[in-house]
This record gives C-alpha cells, sequence and structure tokens, in this order.
C-alpha cells in the first residue's frame, strides 16, 4: 500500500530522516557562543526551525529557546517535542524576513541553508535586519550556507535510511541542481519514503534555493548594517576558516551584532 504526503505534513518523518550529525552542529554552535559573544548567552532564537534538531538539543543543555518557522506543522510538532522533554519557549509561525520578538534575544541560529530561501537580496537585507531587531547587543548570529565548490558539476546528493522501532525512513537529498549562474537560484530535492507494516508512503519536495558568493555575503552584511563580521568556516570545523579550506561546499558564518 502506497500513500502520499504534502508538502511539510510529515515532520515526523522528516525528523527521523535528518537526525544525523546534529551534535557535531550544536557542539558548534556552543563553542561560537562562549568564544565570540560578549554577553552571556542564555536566550537564543532557531529560525526557520523545521522540526528542531538544534532547538531541542540546545534546550536540553538549557538554553532557553524560541523558535520561528513558515510551517505550522513543523511549530505544532517543535512544541510537541519541547513539552515532552519539560522544556518550553515562545514558538512563532512566521516570516524570516519580517518577524518581532515578545523578547530579545542573546544569540540567533539559521540551519541548513534555510537562508536560501530568500531568493532575492531585498529579502535576505531585510532578513537581516529581523534578525539584528531581535539580537542584543554583543549577541551572535550563526548560519550556513552552500557554496559552489565546482561550476563543472556543482550539484550535490545524497541518500541514506534511518530506523526507529518498527518505522525505517529511506531519505534522498540533493542541492545546487540546475544552478543559474545570472540569479544564483538552483533547485533543491528531496524524497522520504517511509516503511512500516507492510504500509509505504512517500513524501517529496522540490523548491528553489539561492546562494550567495562569501564577499558578496559580507558586502550585503556590511551594508544592512547592525552586525560585525567575526569569522566563517568550512562546515562545524572550529579550527577550518573558509579561506584555508579547499573546495568547500558550505560556509558556517559568525556575526556579532553592534
Amino acid at each position: 500500500m502506497t500513500s502520499r504526503y504534502r508538502q511539510y505534513a510529515a515532520p515526523h518523518l522528516y525528523e527521523i530522516a535528518f537526525d544525523t550529525n546534529r551534535k557535531l552542529e550544536v557542539d558548534f554552535l556552543v563553542h561560537c557562543f562562549k568564544r565570540h559573544a560578549t554577553i552571556p548567552v542564555s536566550r537564543v532564537l532557531d529560525i526557520a526551525c523545521g522540526t528542531g534538531p538544534h532547538l531541542i538539543r540546545l534546550a536540553d543543555r538549557g538554553y532557553q529557546m524560541s523558535g520561528l518557522d513558515l510551517s505550522a506543522e513543523n511549530i505544532a510538532f517543535v512544541k510537541q517535542r519541547l513539552a515532552a522533554k519539560g522544556h518550553r519557549g515562545e514558538l512563532i509561525v512566521g516570516d524570516m524576513s519580517d518577524f518581532r520578538l515578545e523578547r530579545p534575544v542573546d544569540a540567533a541560529i539559521c540551519m541548513q541553508d534555510s537562508q536560501g530561501h530568500m531568493l532575492t537580496n531585498a529579502r535576505l537585507l531585510a532578513h537581516l535586519r529581523a534578525v539584528a531587531r531581535a539580537v542584543k547587543r554583543g549577541g551572535l548570529y550563526v548560519f550556513d550556507r552552500y557554496m559552489a565548490s565546482s561550476w563543472t558539476n556543482p550539484a550535490r546528493s545524497w541518500s541514506w535510511s534511518k530506523r526507529r522501532g518498527r518505522l525505517i525512513v529511506r531519505a534522498s537529498f540533493s542541492a545546487l541542481n540546475d544552478v543559474d549562474p545570472v540569479s544564483q537560484i538552483f533547485r533543491e530535492r528531496m524524497t522520504l519514503e517511509a516503511i512500516e507494516n507492510g504500509t509505504r508512503r512517500l513524501y517529496r519536495q522540490s523548491h528553489l534555493s539561492r546562494m550567495v558568493f562569501p564577499q558578496e555575503l559580507r558586502a550585503l552584511v556590511e551594508l544592512v548594517g547592525g552586525f560585525e563580521f567575526v569569522q566563517w568556516f568550512f562546515g562545524f570545523k572550529r579550527h577550518q576558516v573558509l579561506e584555508r579550506s579547499r573546495h568547500p561546499l558550505m560556509m558556517v558564518v559568525v556575526l556579532r551584532k553592534t
């Protein structure tokens, strides 16, 4: 038997499939909070939090978490996950380029290249202004972005499977497909196949995303104001600075609110 999920209707499958390498990433975030912020970091905003892989783990480490996502299904799912662990947090359904919090935070994060959903520089600038409003002076904004490590074949794809009890989730994900070198827009594709008790469920998603080049990003940060550049890295490796990395596929950027 086969059934299909509409987009964003299967957050529990997404949470199982993408529960990978999160400890390494959260370790890196905590390192940045402690080393690069000039204020103590206790309140953190997870922008485009999805199903909460970073939000939940940071809450487990004692941080007071807020989450923002465009999907009401994701926010409801994260709320249940937080409650199940005895945590509380401000969870908002909203647009990452136009939001306001009830209280400012000490740091903000935006993971899994979620900034790529903003397909123009105008939206990215609006996003940076919104984050600057939300973060206290001396606090941090940490995010990751895909990069094209090759122009001859920039596309990258990954396939894997995860099991939780009797449920098997097979995932495939590809990024940097069909890159337009003028608009810098590319296509991402994801397929989740869930198999449990003889039932096969299929969830497909395809959407456009946009890359920014490192120096372009620095220029946009300077243009919008409110942040100073601290450092960027290849992946979540605290000792691997972007300039000294060969063929980096992802940059992780650390900004500090001024």
